[in-house]
């Protein structure tokens, strides 16, 4: 898998002696790729020249370099120049074309040694339909150099590079004035030349790649504590942002050296972007503007990629097993966050989990293991790659219990640190710090598609007893399920083991009124659809929806119109326009339909006993609002099929409307949604649900 390298690209003479002499004390340089490269920038010609001296070990036989890059030197340092179109030839596979440099005919293997190579690009990618949000990411650019600001992913392969190995980097940037450059590793030059900027950055630690970005930053430096600083990167100069993203830099890594150990590099920035991202690098996060100021990001995402610091970049993922740091990640960090505030957090948090599963991959085609699991791409590579891994992470800590759970987690820290590493490396490091055996838990868990359904049968209530069977699909899961049971001296919990189709369990216990089983959602399991309320992310889980509007007036059919592209964001939907409504919402049975502004006969199609709308009255939660001053937007099942969601939207304004598109994206584990039509925060909650199957009371 191709995974970020760097970005950027400088002229000038080679400092040769600098990288191998700084690296080969922290690394052993016969394991890595290493790059010592200047790279010079045009930024109205939109190009980048690229010296690059490599040092390569033994056994490597070729280099990658991507198809666009312009080779006008191959050399042995001190040795006469090669016939470039003897050591160089263009091929392809499933990431696309690219250039392949034969080290054999290069006279660098099998035995390694030194290469130079000399080559420019031109990189000139748009970055207006540029789209990234927690249910879509879209239209990636891999690089550009213009006047907006520099941005060179490892996607576009301008340091050449080889799967089988990790690289160290010694990088020096020639910029005009006044384009500060920031990646991986410590900033140890930054000297004004007449109108250029020369900056060098020394990454002495191995990496799966490196990114580079450089802009018109207010650059400003912290200490964290002794050998460790933070760094913000910032296109305005703003003291107030500045200061917060500062000191949840300091409370992140002082929480995760106490959850996971040291932190792995010395510095942590935090780099502002011009257009939207949302990503995390070995020692920095590339934050799109408007998310970077957005209040609640300091205290989530925020904290989510300074933990990639452990989990993905230093500690990397081998994607032969899957890529496990994703939900890793979340546990330690959006999940943790709910954990930290209380246990009820927690299992909403969970229970949103299952949700989003269930809604993703209601078409069972969306669905696949985790071993297959790569990267995010949509909402159902998130459901599985970030929310089912998630869960595992969940079930091991409950099993061999916090303790050893964490003393797991800072084992593979501390022993893969810059290194790649898989889901049996974590699976060996449970096993030893707990004594069990969890060969056939990660054998299901890892490799099977789907999630067990649990169903609850034949209960009954003894006096000192309670009995009941469980059935799920054969093949049946190896299974430990919490079952509670509510006495009237309080709850207790107990954990079953069910590795059967169908098992009958007894559960000694006096004056049971009640049994629930997983009522704390902790295992990973399909939800029965009497524990899913209505929300939005099943409707933005929907592959085609029907967009339907009732006698809309021109500008307000536009507006819904240009909801629509925004909101599905793929060009898979229907509208329908006034004519027989009624029978195109039955016509859309199966897929959900999303409703603007219908009348009243449409809307009374929708009942809800705890929704009420009159005219341009509605009331919700005790409380009256008027469709004025409030725009409405709710949840409800389909009438004509119960297992369908459908989404109605109240708004009398087309310029608002439009707006909701992409902020509807951040609130999918709601039912309904009451927004202001002038300043303020949203009200939002979730439908009450009827009874579990899963529970049963006693009569």
């Amino acid at each position: 898998m191709k995974l970020p390298i760097a970005s950027l690209f400088v002229v000038c003479v080679f400092l040769f002696a600098g990288v191998a002499a700084v690296a080969s004390a922290q690394i052993d340089s016969s394991e890595v790729l290493s790059h010592q490269a200047q790279l010079m920038f045009d930024i109205s010609a939109h190009t980048a020249i690229i010296n690059d001296h490599l040092v390569v070990p033994a056994g490597v036989n070729q280099l990658r370099l991507g198809q666009d890059l312009q080779i006008s030197g191959i050399s042995q340092p001190g040795g006469d120049p090669m016939d470039i179109s003897l050591m160089v030839s263009k091929t392809e596979d499933e990431d696309g074309p690219f250039q392949l440099i034969d080290l054999i005919a290069c006279g660098i293997a099998p035995d390694g040694g030194e290469l130079l190579l000399e080559y420019s690009a031109t990189f000139f990618e748009s970055v207006k339909e540029m789209t990234f949000s927690r249910e879509n990411i879209g239209n990636e650019i891999t690089a550009t150099i213009s006047d907006e600001g520099i941005y060179l992913s490892g996607m576009a392969e301008w340091l050449a590079w080889t799967e089988d190995l990790m690289a160290i980097h010694d990088l020096s940037f020639d910029t005009p004035v006044g384009y500060e450059t920031v990646t991986q590793g410590e900033r140890t030059e930054h000297e004004i030349r007449g109108d250029r900027l020369h900056t060098r950055w020394v990454a002495r630690y191995p990496s799966d790649g490196l990114n580079l970005i450089a802009n018109r930053y207010f650059v400003h430096e912290e200490p964290v504590r002794e050998g460790i600083v933070s760094q913000t990167f910032f296109l305005e100069d703003d003291s107030r942002l500045r200061a917060t993203y500062m000191e949840r830099t300091k409370a992140y890594i002082a929480m995760y050296e106490e959850m996971i150990g040291p932190y792995p590099y010395k510095k942590f920035a935090t780099v502002e972007n011009w257009f939207p991202t949302g990503y995390g690098m070995p020692s920095y996060t590339l934050l799109g503007g408007q998310v970077l100021r957005l209040p609640f990001i300091p205290y989530t995402s925020f904290g989510h990629e300074i933990c990639h610091n452990w989990w993905g970049n230093s500690v990397f993922v081998d994607v032969a097993e899957g890529n496990w740091c994703e939900g890793l990640t979340v546990y330690c960090a959006d999940y943790h966050y709910k954990e930290l505030e209380d246990a009820e957090q927690a299992r909403q948090y969970r229970r949103t989990v299952l949700k989003d599963y269930a809604a993703y991959t209601r078409d069972q085609t969306n669905d696949f293991p985790l071993v297959e699991f790569l990267s995010r791409h949509s909402g159902a590579t998130r459901a599985v790659g970030y929310g089912k891994s998630m869960m595992v992470f969940h079930m091991v800590d409950r099993m061999i219990g916090r303790e050893a759970f964490l003393k797991s987690l800072q084992a593979v820290a501390a022993d893969h640190k810059y290194e790649k590493t898989n889901w049996s490396d974590f699976f060996a490091a449970f096993a030893e710090a707990s004594g069990q055996d969890l060969g056939e838990f990660q054998e299901q868990w890892l490799t099977r598609t789907g999630a067990p359904l649990l169903i609850l049968k034949d209960v009954e209530f003894a006096e000192k007893k309670v009995s009941f069977r469980l059935i799920q699909e054969a093949p049946p899961y190896n299974l430990q399920v919490p079952v509670l049971i509510t006495t009237a001296d309080g709850e207790q919990e107990h954990v079953v083991r069910f590795n059967q189709a169908s098992q009958k369990f007894e559960v000694e216990v006096s004056g049971a009124r009640r049994l629930d089983v997983d009522p704390g959602t902790n295992m990973f399991r399909q939800l029965h659809p009497e524990e899913i309320e209505p929300t939005v992310s099943q409707i933005l889980a929907e592959q085609s929806p029907t967009v339907i509007l009732d006698h809309a007036p021109e500008l307000m059919a536009d507006a819904a119109r240009n909801f629509a592209a925004d909101f599905i964001q793929q060009d898979m939907y229907t509208v329908v326009e006034d004519g027989k409504l009624l029978a195109d919402i039955q016509q859309g049975t199966g897929s959900s339909s999303i409703l603007i502004n219908p009348g009243a006969e449409l809307l009374g199609l929708y009942k809800n006993p705890e929704l009420m709308i009159s005219g341009k009255t509605f009331f919700l939660g005790g409380k009256r609002y008027g469709l004025d001053k409030f725009d409405l937007v709710f949840t409800a099942a389909n009438p004509f099929d119960s297992m369908v969601t459908d989404l109605v939207i109240l708004c009398n304004s087309p310029h608002r409307l439009e707006a909701l598109a992409r902020r509807l994206g951040h609130y999918g584990k709601y039912s309904y949604l009451i927004f202001p039509t002038g300043q303020g925060r949203p009200e939002r909650g979730n439908w009450a649900l009827s009874d579990s199957p899963l529970s049963m009371s006693r009569p």
